[in-house]
């Protein structure tokens, strides 16, 4: 499930952001992938060179920041007029990404949990 929720975030937000529309939307959903992204390294420390959660936390925090500062004059949000950009957007969908962010985060720590207290009776 975190797998395909990640998957949907990244290349979906990362489009919206490639194409600068909704830039709102994308920005959040792909500093979510990446808070997602973020949790499953986080055993293996911060810095990138362990494999740790460092690259993400980056790629994060820049999409988080484009969501608030918002598109530019090349953007089909310019193009549009701003329809799919105005100013309640961002923080909106920021937290509703954090909201579901938190929520599959979640499912994959209780799933991890759940395997390792079955493997510890098993073992």
């Amino acid at each position: 499930m975190s797998a395909v929720a990640a998957g949907i975030a990244e290349a979906g937000g990362g489009t919206l952001l490639g194409l600068g529309l909704a830039t709102p939307a994308g920005g959040a959903a792909a500093a979510a992938g990446m808070a997602g992204a973020a949790a499953v390294h986080t055993s293996h420390g911060f810095f990138g060179y362990a494999d740790g959660y460092e690259l993400n936390t980056i790629y994060g925090v820049a999409a988080a920041g484009l969501a608030l500062i918002g598109p530019g004059r090349v953007s089909l949000d310019h193009v549009c007029g701003y329809r799919l950009n105005r100013p309640w957007m961002a923080p909106a969908a920021l937290a509703a990404a954090a909201a579901l962010t938190g929520v599959v985060v979640g499912a994959r720590q209780a799933q991890l949990r759940a395997s390792r207290s079955a493997s510890e009776e098993r073992g």
